[in-house]
């Protein structure tokens, strides 16, 4: 299980074979269990790191169609939109998402937050 860097995850195809397994990042090295799971520690480590300002919510799903990742309210900005929402302080983020799109949610929220190079690693295993 090789250490991912954030740029490596844009290169990479997921698909339900393909699980993550830990996290690592400003000295933290969690295990993952699932993709909710890692969702819910990605935004724990930006609240962490105060790089998650309430300014900066709803933070939209990677397609940008209404959908939120990352919201203060268990909603979507288009509300008949639904979601499996999971709390972690302030926030609630949206976890009904597949493999590939928890991915991209995690890598269209660095952008919308304007987080260049973070330094977190990721590792996966295959089923």
């Amino acid at each position: 299980m090789n250490k991912c860097k954030i740029s490596d995850l844009e290169k990479m195809t997921f698909d339900k074979h393909i699980k993550p397994y830990r996290f690592y990042a400003d000295g933290i090295d969690e295990k993952i269990d699932n993709w909710s799971d890692l969702c819910l520690i990605f935004v724990k480590w930006l609240n962490r790191n105060g790089l998650l300002p309430l300014g900066k919510l709803p933070v939209p799903n990677y397609a940008g169609r209404g959908k939120d990742f990352i919201n203060m309210k268990p909603q979507h900005t288009r509300q008949e939109m639904n979601g499996y929402w999971k709390n972690i302080g302030p926030y609630y983020i949206d976890t009904k998402y597949n493999a590939d799109a928890h991915v991209r949610n995690i890598l269209s929220t660095l952008r919308h937050l304007g987080i260049i190079d973070p330094q977190l690693q990721l590792s996966f295993h295959v089923d």
